[in-house]
């Protein structure tokens, strides 16, 4: 063995508990002494509330949705809102004007038959027709009440049928005729009455031109009623055409204006 004791600058030293105990705080970089520090400060109205989360007190508070002014139309997911001038719907036009017209022609023509029928059965009668007695006739009520009842009986027909086809017309023909030949009689024995004459139901039933005059009202009806129903379905067609071409504008400007929709299975 050496006797050769170590020295003390052979030895390591030893690093005390107190100095491996001692931490020193970081120090402050130049960087972050030389950013300022930003204040955040609410608005007055609405107070940032107090919490420990640091993602609510990052999170702005979402404002609350506007409402949109009275009146105004709303925005329905991004969709706009067109206002379009729809097509002006047809009028329906009726058959009521130019009826009524072509019957007081009827009643011009039918006043020109019945006093030629008058005439025929004056003659048949052996009475005179270029005198006295047949001018009497054609100036007295027996002569111009059938025709005053046949123009208002017409008209009315026309104005009830309107459109109608001729069907309607030969039925009316029937009525018209019935009406002509009673209000006939009746409007004769109420004017007979009033001047005093002696007259009765059965002599002004069986006069031969108040026959007349029923028979005469039924066919100028219903001829001058075919004349009508023709027009009256002329105003038909024309009313149906009007009606698909509005149809179609508007079906084309609705398909003009309108997107379709997306499909069900579509990603949102």
């Amino acid at each position: 063995m050496s006797d050769e004791t170590p020295t003390p600058a052979d030895k390591k030293p030893e690093t005390t508990a107190d100095e491996t105990s001692v931490e020193t705080a970081p120090e402050r970089s130049e960087t972050a002494a030389a950013t300022p520090e930003v204040e955040v400060v609410p608005a007055a109205a609405e107070p940032v509330p107090v919490t420990d989360d640091p993602a609510a007190i990052a999170t702005p508070a979402a404002a609350p949705p506007a409402t949109p002014p009275a009146g105004a139309p709303a925005d329905d997911a991004g969709h706009r809102v067109v206002y379009v001038e729809a097509p002006t719907p047809p009028r329906s036009r009726g058959n009521r004007v130019v009826g009524t017209l072509l019957a007081l022609v009827g009643a011009v023509v039918y006043a020109g038959l019945y006093a030629l029928v008058s005439a025929v059965l004056y003659a048949v009668a052996g009475r005179e027709i270029f005198g006295q007695e047949f001018g009497a006739f054609v100036s007295s009520a027996a002569f111009w009440v059938p025709i005053l009842v046949f123009v208002l009986a017409f008209v009315l027909e026309v104005v009830i049928v309107n459109r109608g086809g001729w069907a309607a017309h030969v039925f009316g023909s029937l009525l018209l005729a019935f009406v002509v030949y009673f209000a006939s009689i009746g409007l004769l024995l109420l004017v007979g009455n009033v001047f005093a004459q002696s007259v009765t139901f059965a002599q002004i039933a069986l006069t031969p031109q108040i026959i007349a005059s029923a028979v005469i009202a039924r066919e100028v009806a219903v001829w001058f009623g075919l004349g009508i129903a023709r027009r009256g379905r002329s105003v038909r067609e024309r009313n149906v055409e009007a009606r698909a071409t509005y149809d179609r504008e508007l079906a084309e400007q609705r398909a003009r204006f309108t997107r379709p929709a997306p499909p069900a299975d579509a990603d949102v």
